[in-house]
């Protein structure tokens, strides 16, 4: 399966990053509107492994996705990490991939990164494959990336 490893620099610390990563559910709709529409918590507490969520896209995305359900299935703190799957909604999974997993780490940038020395590193891994060989069906990976991206930069500055 195709594996895409995207990262954003943050202004912010990296546990404030994953201060927001942990409270997603209110935080993102209202930092990212335009990525992020709103959360809605189906199972679980929406913040611990096991957790689903159906997650309603903003305009950034119109035309390519309007939601997803997605499972978190590990969450470690000590670490920064949540590791996430996409489950067969026919919107996301099952129209555009046939499976999609996705893992976000948080790491505090180096003392030696000159001014930005103080802030983190979002890494996203996505691990998917397409539900038809020839076609992404619509989907844009380089403009969802850069709708993702966008967000987490009107993050920085929400917070």
């Amino acid at each position: 399966m195709p594996v895409l490893t995207k990262t954003c620099r943050m202004a912010l610390s990296a546990n404030e990053v994953w201060g927001a990563i942990s409270a997603a559910t209110n935080m993102y709709p209202a930092a990212m509107p335009n990525l992020i529409a709103g959360i809605r918590v189906t199972s679980r507490d929406g913040v611990t492994a096991g957790s689903v969520r159906e997650i309603t896209f903003g305009t950034a995305t119109a035309g390519m996705v309007s939601q997803a359900t997605e499972q978190i299935t590990r969450l470690d703190h000590a670490t920064r990490t949540v590791e996430s799957t996409f489950n067969n909604d026919r919107n996301f999974v099952g129209r555009h991939f046939r499976s999609a997993s996705l893992v976000v780490k948080v790491d505090p940038n180096n003392a030696d990164d000159g001014p930005n020395s103080r802030g983190s590193t979002i890494t996203w891994t996505l691990t998917y494959s397409w539900i038809s060989a020839t076609a992404s069906g619509g989907f844009n990976l380089d403009v969802f990336w850069n709708a993702i991206e966008q967000g987490f930069k009107d993050l920085d500055t929400y917070i």
